[in-house]
Parts: structure tokens; C-alpha cells; sequence
């Protein structure tokens, strides 16, 4: 919507069909996703995390956009191949890249990530805003309350 506002031409892909809202100029398949990349010089990933999606955005991808595009991922860390996008910035094919999410996270000390001039790394908070905080409190306290009571926690992290 931003994008649009600022008189970018929007396009995106999905999976499920070529329904979109009035501000992207054309959806895509999955199936054009290098096709569409080559046209982008901007890239915002927000893919969810599956056995498709998992390292989709490899040095493949990375080459096929233009030179000079910039990569923000608000995904998640596992849908690139860090090391491919590590080779894209160091080459200058990629000009920058903004990550809220990375693979591995969080990075150890010493990870090529943390040498580039041209990335900026949030600390994954890309979804923050009043109602997600409200949400996580409401959620804490309906677990903590459960808790108290003996009762099965309503909100659970599960594990391999």
C-alpha cells in the first residue's frame, strides 16, 4: 500500500490465485516468481515458512533481480539461503538489504551478516504495533491464569 502510495508499480505473487488488493498493479503465481524478481527493484518478503518456502530465495533468485534491488525480509529467516544473500551484498549485485528475520537467529557474533556496510538488522519486531503487544499480554494473562487454576494452558509453544 505504502509503495503504491509512492508511486511504485506494486507486484506480488501468491500461491492460491491472482486475487489482490487495488494497490498491487498484477499478482503472480508462484510458479513466475524469478519472472516477476527480474522486474523488481525492490523485494519484500514476507513468505510464511513451509516445504516450498524453505531457501526459495537462493543465489538462483538473487541473480535474477536487477542490479541495484534492494531485499527487506519480514518472513521468515529460513526462506533465504543466507549464505547466497551474503554473496549478493558482498558483490554489490544486491545494493542493501533490511532483515527483521535471519537464519540462523539469533546470529552469532562472528556471522558475515554482521560485516556489511549495506544491510540493517531489526530485532525482529517487524510485526510490532499496539494491538500485537495488546494480543501478547491478553494471551500471557489467559496462560497465567490457567496456570494458577491447574487448567491446560490456552496458548502453548510446541516442539519438535
Amino acid at each position: 500500500r505504502r509503495g503504491n502510495g509512492l508511486g511504485m508499480r506494486v507486484i506480488a505473487t501468491r500461491r492460491s490465485s491472482r486475487d489482490g488488493p487495488e494497490f498491487v498493479d498484477y499478482v503472480g503465481l508462484s510458479s513466475e516468481l524469478l519472472e516477476l524478481a527480474g522486474q523488481a527493484n525492490v523485494v519484500v518478503n514476507a513468505l510464511p515458512l513451509t516445504d516450498e518456502t524453505r531457501d526459495i530465495l537462493d543465489a538462483e533468485f538473487f541473480a535474477t533481480l536487477p542490479a541495484g534491488a534492494l531485499f527487506i525480509n519480514i518472513g521468515r529467516g529460513e526462506t533465504v539461503v543466507t549464505d547466497d544473500l551474503v554473496s549478493a551484498l558482498q558483490s554489490g549485485h544486491v545494493a542493501g538489504a533490511g532483515l527483521d528475520v535471519t537464519e540462523p537467529e539469533p546470529l552469532p557474533r562472528d556471522h558475515p551478516l554482521l560485516t556489511l556496510e549495506n544491510l540493517v538488522i531489526a530485532p525482529h519486531l517487524g510485526s510490532a504495533s499496539h494491538r500485537t503487544r495488546q494480543r501478547m499480554m491478553e494471551m500471557t494473562v489467559e496462560n497465567l491464569a490457567a496456570g494458577l487454576a491447574g487448567t491446560e494452558l490456552p496458548y502453548r509453544v510446541l516442539s519438535n
